[in-house]
């Protein structure tokens, strides 16, 4: 049987850097005790890529938000040439003609074409 100083130990790690992590409400782990490094970056929400753009120039792999003027999610994407914020939307025959590398860079939701 665990002893009173055990249970102690136990509650006082719960939480706590270099300790055990909680359940929320929901039974998910607290956003606040994961680290940042293992979270993707979610950058918030734009009228538009304009603005997405010039709040985030440049950004990391893991990058990501929802730009209500195109009612979509954009990824940064460091797989291309140049890299930049890119809408996850595109066309059929726009998606056919991306490379294998480009088409892996990012994750995409392929419309029918018009």
């Amino acid at each position: 049987m665990a002893s009173a100083v055990s249970y102690e130990l136990f509650v006082s790690k719960q939480g706590a850097a270099n300790g055990l992590a909680t359940l929320d409400a929901t039974s998910k782990i607290p956003v606040s005790q994961i680290p940042a490094s293992v979270v993707s970056s979610y950058k918030g929400e734009y009228a538009d890529s304009a603005a997405l753009i010039a709040a985030y120039p440049l950004a990391s792999v893991a990058d990501y938000a929802y730009v209500t003027g195109t009612n979509s999610y954009w990824y940064w994407n460091d797989g291309l040439a140049t890299p930049a914020w890119a809408n996850q939307q595109i066309i059929e025959s726009a998606y056919n003609a991306l490379t294998s590398a480009a088409k892996a860079a990012m994750p995409y939701i392929v419309e029918p074409n018009a």
